[in-house]
């Protein structure tokens, strides 16, 4: 008879396969001492096949026996073909409807032809099932005890971390220290992820479409918020989304940024972050005719990028190199002053903690509205019109997170001893924050004809 081997294993942290290794030698000898064909050998390797996660695999193997490609399934034992009940009925139909055999190396032979073989593996599956969850409860018990100890249990290294997940690996906190900067700079998730792929850094986890398989997986804005909402960079250790308390090993941003950062993330009227060009003011500056924002307005024949006003387009459009060069000049000279110092004061920082709660709160609220719609108390009117004041407050406390956390954008600056060298080394959503702190520019029409830069077309309004 041809037969197909089936070896997995649920964690594989070291990638060597050993496990499955083991598994498979054992199947293919156990296939050598009855006498059938191995016709092929199915892995499923770092899979647990308790969770959501398609098995390859496995599905590959059900796709055989129902091609009449073999007649016998060699596995180890029946957990490593089966973790719970939907794949056990898929396999066990499967089997009694093509006569296959399931031969395990760590247990016996089961038919399906007969009622007393489908008893026998039903019988078993029932023992592996509740081996399964008996193990699962005291693991979900041991990570309880290990979370609220703010002690790790192990799993993928993460990142920022040595594989002790304790120790810190300083080029990886320093990138995730700059990118909770650049989200409270306004910079999008996806700016983030293209700056940590240029940089080298991966995911930790491993491609598996076929052309890439066993590649390191690139960030994504997914991944990257993903991370970047995780508390154990704040210090904290976590248990189903809830903190316990302080975390064993050491933070890489404080509490108050990690608030910042996630309520930015968080806030459901939030796009993809401020787009963040190539000019220096687009988005940011305003027209002195009508008040809307100035956006970059291409470029002419000779490569000279623009400037124009996004209301209306004959209210101005004027070279953007020198309002760049004369606003960044401005930021220079007001931040190389001896008093500069003076603007990093702030006295109305406010609570963050104090505002996580009132978010949680007014978050219930909503909730609850809608069970009071649902159950006939509230009007569609009532619930449209307490629904858009409480979203109208909940915007509020994010706003207020977000200061409550945000970076001293003019600190970097204001503390160097090169201010213009500062000032070069940061991205264009930094500049744009620092410049956002500072002033207002109001850009106004050079006038008609004129080709020399008037100081005075730039208006520089003090905040």
């Amino acid at each position: 008879m041809k037969a197909i081997v089936y070896v997995r294993i649920s964690s594989d942290r070291k990638g060597e396969e050993a496990g499955v290794t083991r598994q498979r030698e054992d199947c293919v000898k156990r296939a050598a001492e009855r006498g059938w064909e191995v016709v092929e050998v199915l892995t499923d390797n770092d899979i647990s096949a308790s969770g959501k996660r398609l098995r390859p695999g496995f599905e590959a193997m059900l796709k055989a026996l129902a091609n009449d490609e073999a007649q016998v399934v060699i596995a180890w034992d029946l957990t490593r073909l089966q973790r719970n009940r939907r794949d056990e009925v898929r396999l066990y139909e499967l089997c009694q409807r093509k006569n296959a055999q399931l031969s395990l190396v760590n247990g016996t032979e089961l038919d399906f032809s007969t009622a007393a073989g489908r008893f026998v593996a039903d019988s078993l599956g029932n023992v592996a099932r509740l081996e399964i969850e008996m193990k699962s409860d005291r693991q979900k018990r041991q990570q309880l005890q290990a979370a609220q100890q703010g002690k790790r249990v192990g799993g993928r290294r993460p990142f920022g971390y040595d594989k002790d997940g304790k120790t810190l690996r300083i080029d990886e906190a320093d990138a995730l220290k700059a990118a909770y900067e650049s989200i409270l700079y306004g910079a999008s998730l996806r700016e983030i992820a293209r700056t940590w792929n240029a940089q080298g850094y991966a995911t930790g986890q491993t491609r598996y479409k076929e052309g890439h398989k066993g590649e390191p997986s690139p960030w994504r804005a997914d991944s990257v918020r993903h991370v970047l909402l995780n508390p154990r960079n704040a210090g904290k250790r976590a248990y189903r989304d809830e903190i316990m308390g302080d975390a064993e090993w050491p933070a890489i941003v404080d509490e108050e940024r990690w608030l910042a950062v996630k309520a930015v993330l968080e806030n459901p009227t939030r796009q993809s972050g401020r787009p963040t060009g190539k000019r220096l003011l687009s988005g940011l500056a305003v027209c002195g005719i009508c008040g809307a924002t100035v956006h970059a307005g291409g470029a002419t024949r000779r490569g000279v990028g623009n400037y124009r006003c996004s209301g209306s387009t004959g209210h101005f459009s004027r070279k953007a190199d020198p309002v760049d060069e004369y606003v960044s000049e401005a930021v220079i000279g007001i931040l190389s002053r001896p008093d500069a110092y003076q603007l990093l004061h702030d006295d109305t920082k406010a609570d963050a903690k104090a505002l996580q709660a009132e978010a949680a709160g007014l978050r219930a609220r909503l909730d609850g509205l809608a069970v009071e719609w649902a159950d006939g108390i509230l009007t569609n009117d009532q619930l449209r019109a307490a629904t858009t004041r409480l979203r109208q407050k909940l915007d509020d406390v994010n706003k207020q997170l977000t200061d409550a956390g945000r970076v001293n954008v003019l600190g970097p600056m204001v503390q160097s001893d090169d201010t213009r060298k500062a000032w070069d080394s940061l991205s264009v959503s930094q500049r744009q924050a620092v410049i956002g702190t500072l002033m207002t520019v109001v850009v106004h029409g050079p006038g008609r004809g004129v080709r020399v830069f008037d100081p005075a077309t730039v208006e520089l309004i003090p905040r």
